[in-house]
């Protein structure tokens, strides 16, 4: 019964501590950086759109269940996202068209549901970003996601060999949680950085069968993003970028991304992850509203070996597209 106990607690230690140290992670998020920062809300000169899906290490799958039932563990992520800006239409030349407003506004919200095995989370963000001209061609932007995660361990589908160890039907907790971003943008180029999960709440489960209690924080992560646009001809463009991620105590990781983009309508790409993963991605733009992406990700380590690789899918829709142009905020 001990050693049952024992089991039960690392596995609740790692439920918590695996959410302290990761957040949902995504290939594509250079199509849609106001994922990992708020900041970016407004940025786009349309209302921007966009619905994702992540299947993760497609394959991996638990052991049936008496009944015949197969329960997938492997990590599934969805989301759903829109931003714009406020007031006035803000020009396609950041910075040199003369009815450019100085400053304004933008707004957006933003649903992450995230699914390992019999653990959840769904994630609740608003958010209000303020924009400024800071120089010729040069904008910034603050910006800040405020909303709330919710947790869910489901003990329907919990199996242990011992039938007096039981969890019930599991629990559920609620935390509110925050994100502040910065992000630096002209017609070339962008630099972004944020930090999510600042208020480091605390989680604790508490079973009253046994009288396991396990308490652990969310730790906060910080991102840093940038990229530049190269102009080969009036045709092709060559776009590298770049993502860096830290939370204590975990070392230092990066994205390193590579896309090439044909007549701002059809793009390919490969991105390097430092656990060893390559990503390729593909996708396009069809009359300047709908938008598509697609990512593979093959992974080197032990898990990708044995299973299925990743796969993510993209559509967004951009709202009152202005003819063809486009803006900065596109081009990643």
């Amino acid at each position: 019964m001990k050693k049952h106990i024992f089991l039960l607690a690392i596995s609740c230690t790692l439920f918590f501590s695996s959410y302290a140290q990761q957040r949902p992670q995504y290939s594509q998020y250079m199509l849609n950086n106001f994922l990992l920062n708020p900041a970016v809300a407004g940025t786009s000169e349309h209302y921007d759109i966009k619905a994702g899906f992540r299947d993760q290490w497609t394959g991996f799958k638990d052991n049936a269940d008496p009944n015949g039932a197969v329960t997938n563990v492997a990590p599934r992520t969805f989301y759903l996202s829109a931003h714009a800006h406020l007031g006035q239409h803000i020009g396609p030349y950041r910075g040199k068209h003369r009815n450019e407003p100085k400053n304004f506004h933008g707004i957006g919200a933003l649903i992450v549901a995230d699914k390992t095995g019999p653990t959840s989370r769904t994630s609740y963000y608003l958010s209000y970003a303020f924009n400024l001209k800071m120089a010729q061609n040069l904008r910034a932007s603050l910006g800040a996601f405020v909303g709330a995660q919710q947790f869910k361990l489901d003990g329907s589908q919990l199996r242990y060999k011992d039938p007096l160890l039981t969890v019930g039907e599991g629990f559920t907790k609620t935390v509110p949680d925050a994100t502040l971003g910065l992000w630096v943008y002209g017609t070339e180029y962008y630099f972004g950085l944020s930090t999510h999960q600042i208020f480091q709440n605390k989680l604790s489960f508490n079973d009253g069968t046994i009288g396991l209690v396990r308490q652990n924080k969310l730790s906060a992560h910080y991102f840093g993003t940038a990229g530049y646009l190269f102009k080969v001809n009036k045709d092709f463009k060559i776009i590298p970028s770049v993502l860096i991620k830290y939370v204590s105590p975990t070392p230092l990781s990066f994205d390193v991304n590579l896309k090439t983009r044909y007549k701002d309508m059809v793009w390919v790409g490969v991105s390097y992850r430092q656990d060893g993963s390559l990503v390729f991605l593909v996708g396009c733009v069809v009359k300047n509203l709908i938008e598509v992406g697609y990512a593979f990700d093959y992974t080197t380590s032990a898990i990708g070996k044995n299973y299925a690789s990743s796969h993510e899918v993209l559509v967004g829709v951009r709202l009152q597209p202005q003819g063809r142009v486009t803006s900065p905020s596109d081009f990643w």
